[in-house]
């Protein structure tokens, strides 16, 4: 019973999910073509299930054998796809910030950040400058308002985690992240709120105060 409390009470205090939109647009750049590959599959198996479709350039088991390692990809394709667009997110929760993306989950400590601030996609990262990848990604997203997280350090080798995470996660002018969602405001304010409530926590622990909600429990002990 105590344990099922403290789960909901925890989903309670869970903060809002904000999509991260690079990955989203990653994601849409690999369904496509996922889902190509699969049809594309699946039509290679009908030889072997329709006679009337068996020609003389490729035997039906040799067009099957193909057919389902295009399938495969085709699947590895359409479920990263799937994580990129539904399993990347931010989310400033009370105790931390999670930067989350399809395979990877980063905490960043509220004790890190400077300042979360609104910054312009296209000056953090101008067009002209965009390169490979970038361009598909970062284009339609250009002219959009993101959070630029200035940092004091980093939640690990910063090399790694831009190998990890991708460039497109961080400022290339500071030591900052930059999170691209849909509503930067809220995820601003929803930062400082955290790290505001962090700091009265800790100035109430160092002076011994301790909130009239919480001395219920030693009542409730009673």
């Amino acid at each position: 019973m105590a344990r099922q409390k403290e789960r909901s009470s925890r989903q309670r205090q869970a903060a809002p999910r904000h999509p991260l939109l690079v990955y989203y647009n990653l994601g849409k750049r690999y369904r496509s073509p996922g889902i190509l590959l699969i049809l594309i599959g699946l039509l290679a198996f009908l030889p072997s299930l329709i006679p009337d479709l068996e020609n003389d350039w490729a035997e039906p088991r040799d067009l099957a054998i193909v057919g389902g390692v295009l399938v495969v990809v085709g699947l590895i394709f359409w479920l990263f796809a799937r994580l990129a667009m539904r399993r990347a997110y931010v989310q400033a929760n009370p105790d931390v910030l999670v930067v989350q993306t399809p395979f990877r989950r980063t905490p960043i400590s509220y004790r890190r950040v400077k300042i979360a601030q609104p910054v312009q996609v296209g000056q953090v990262f101008p067009k002209k400058e965009l390169k490979g990848m970038g361009k598909p990604l970062l284009r339609p997203l250009l002219t959009t308002t993101a959070v630029e997280l200035q940092v004091k350090s980093w939640p690990g080798s910063q090399r790694r985690l831009r190998r990890m995470l991708g460039t497109h996660l961080f400022s290339p002018r500071s030591d900052a992240w930059i999170f691209i969602v849909p509503d930067y405001s809220a995820l601003i304010r929803q930062i400082d709120t955290a790290i505001q409530r962090k700091i009265e926590a800790e100035r109430g622990t160092a002076s011994g105060y301790e909130d009239p909600f919480e001395r219920l429990k030693y009542y409730q002990a009673g």
